[in-house]
């Protein structure tokens, strides 16, 4: 199963429902692979910094490690001049976070989650 959530909002209690919903459903998988994707983009960048929140830092961590990409928006840092050097490590960057949706829809499968 191919799932992508998208967050875009600068709300901390939406990252943390985002992250929440991507660990509940490797759960509920119940051993079925799940190929997800957490993709930031917008004011939501803000959020994905090495200074973040201890306990969202962490449940991104293990996320990564149960095979989960982390993505943000490349224009989205350049917006809110947040250099890649500050983001959290299990992060990579994207050219563009819509086209980066796009291509894991129309390319690849995914199904997308807005939480």
């Amino acid at each position: 199963m191919k799932v992508v959530l998208h967050i875009d909002s600068e709300k901390v209690r939406r990252l943390r429902l985002t992250l929440n919903n991507m660990t509940n459903l490797i759960a509920a998988a119940e051993g079925r692979l799940v190929e997800g994707v957490v993709l930031v983009n917008g004011p939501a960048a803000q959020q994905v910094t090495a200074s973040m929140d201890m306990e969202l830092s962490q449940m991104i961590s293990q996320l990564a490690e149960a095979g989960v990409d982390f993505y943000v928006c490349n224009n989205a840092l350049v917006r809110f001049e947040i250099g890649r050097e500050v983001l959290h490590p299990d992060f990579k960057v994207t050219r563009n976070g819509i086209l980066k949706l796009v291509e894991l829809q129309r390319r690849e499968g995914y199904a997308y989650i807005k939480p």
